[in-house]
C-alpha cells in the first residue's frame, strides 16, 4: 500500500480510446512539474478532511489539498449532484468522406432527440464524419442496432459524397435539469471540485474546466462561476427536476415486479436478463463466448435496479448512470463497488 501527497488531484475515469492519444501532451507537462499520474486505479474511497482529501485505491492511497472530480458521473457525491441531472445513452457513427466536402464546424439540428455532426481529420484526402443521435434514458431501451440504423439513414440522407462506416459506438451524455454543466465547489465541500453534466458538450467543456477549475482553485474566483455553479437549483429547470427523479421512485417497483425470464437456459450468447432467487433479483448473461455471469441486479450506488444493455454488453442503471460489466465490476460512476457475486435458486439450471 503506498501513499503520495500532492497539492492537488485529477481524478477521471475512462475507457481507453483516442483520448489517450489527445491528453499525451497534458501528461509530458504534468511529470515535468513533478505532477504523478496513475493508470488502472479505480477509486474506491474518498475522505474530506479540514485541509485536505484523500483518494484511496486498492493500491494505495493520495492525499492532496485539493481533489477534482472529472468522472462523467460524480463519484464523490450520492445525491446532491444526481437528483439534478440524468444519464442518457446516445450513439454515434464514423464514415469517410472526401476533404472539405462538408465545412468543419460543430453541427446539430433541431429533432428531439437532437442529431449532431462533428469533423475529425484524417489522411490524405480523407476526412471522418462523426455522426450521433437516437439519445435515450440510460437503461430505459436496448435497441442499439434500430439507433444505429437511424442516425446512418438520417446523416447519408443529408450528406450524399458520404464514404464507408468505419467505426459505431455508444456513451453515456449527464444531462443537467437546465442543460448546462456543473463545474465548480462540489455542494457542501471546501476542497472537492467537480466538472460533470456536460450535456453533449464534453470537448468543449474539457478545455473550459480546466481553466474555469483553475481560477477557482488559485484566485479563489472566475467570471465563468456563477454561471456553472454546481450548487445552483435553477427555476428554469423545475419541471425537468421532477420528471428526471420519477425514474428512481419507478425503478425501485421494480422490487416486486416478476423475473424478465424463468431459467437461464432461455439467454442466448450476447443476451442479459433479470431472474428471481427468492426475494432477490439476479442479473444474469450470457458472453458472446457462451460463459454465464450471474451478479446482483442491485446497483451499488443507491439500490435501483440495473437493465441489460446489448449493444455494450453491460448492465446499466437508469437512476444515475452507473455502468457494469458482466461479471459486475464498475464501468462507469457514480457507483464505486461492484455488482455483488450472485447464484441461481436451489436446484436451478
Amino acid at each position: 500500500m503506498r501513499s503520495f501527497s500532492l497539492r492537488w488531484a485529477w481524478i477521471q475515469r475512462m475507457r481507453k480510446s483516442n483520448r489517450t492519444r489527445n491528453s499525451r501532451p497534458f501528461a509530458k507537462q504534468e511529470e515535468k512539474t513533478g505532477g504523478k499520474l496513475f493508470q488502472d486505479s479505480p477509486v474506491t474511497k474518498i475522505e474530506e478532511h479540514d485541509n485536505s482529501v484523500m483518494v484511496g485505491t486498492d493500491a494505495g492511497t493520495v492525499t492532496a489539498t485539493y481533489a477534482v472530480f472529472a468522472t462523467n458521473s460524480p463519484i464523490n457525491d450520492r445525491v446532491a449532484l444526481h437528483s439534478k441531472m440524468a444519464p442518457y445513452r446516445t450513439y454515434a457513427m464514423a464514415f469517410t468522406m472526401p476533404r472539405g466536402a462538408l465545412p468543419d464546424a460543430l453541427y446539430w439540428d433541431m429533432a428531439d432527440p437532437y442529431h449532431y455532426v462533428r469533423l475529425n481529420p484524417g489522411r490524405g484526402k480523407v476526412d471522418y464524419l462523426i455522426a450521433g443521435g437516437g439519445d435515450h434514458k440510460s437503461g430505459e431501451a436496448d435497441a442499439g442496432d434500430v439507433r444505429f440504423e437511424a442516425v446512418e439513414a438520417w446523416i447519408r440522407q443529408l450528406v450524399p459524397d458520404l464514404g464507408k462506416e468505419v467505426a459505431r459506438w455508444s456513451g453515456q451524455v449527464m444531462d443537467t435539469i437546465d442543460y448546462c454543466g456543473f463545474i465548480g465547489l462540489n455542494p457542501d465541500s471546501k476542497n472537492v471540485y467537480v466538472v460533470t453534466g456536460d450535456s453533449g458538450q464534453g470537448m468543449t467543456h474539457g478545455a473550459l474546466s480546466g481553466i474555469l477549475v483553475r481560477d477557482l482553485i488559485i484566485a479563489g474566483s472566475s467570471p465563468w462561476r456563477e454561471v456553472y455553479e454546481p450548487s445552483r437549483k435553477p427555476a428554469s429547470g423545475a419541471i425537468n427536476y421532477v420528471k428526471e427523479n420519477i425514474t428512481a421512485i419507478q425503478n425501485f417497483a421494480e422490487y416486486l415486479m416478476p423475473a424478465e425470464i424463468e431459467s437461464v437456459d432461455e439467454l442466448k450468447p450476447g443476451e442479459g436478463a433479470v431472474i428471481r432467487n427468492g426475494t432477490k433479483k439476479v442479473a444474469a448473461s450470457r458472453g458472446r463466448n457462451g460463459k454465464l455471469n450471474l451478479v446482483s441486479a442491485v446497483c451499488t450506488h443507491l439500490g435501483c435496479h440495473v437493465h441489460w444493455n446489448s449493444t455494450e454488453q453491460s448492465w446499466d442503471c437508469p437512476c444515475h448512470g452507473s455502468q457494469f460489466a458482466p461479471d459486475g465490476a464498475v464501468l462507469n460512476g457514480p457507483a464505486i463497488a461492484p455488482l455483488e457475486t450472485a447464484r441461481l435458486p436451489a436446484g436451478a439450471k
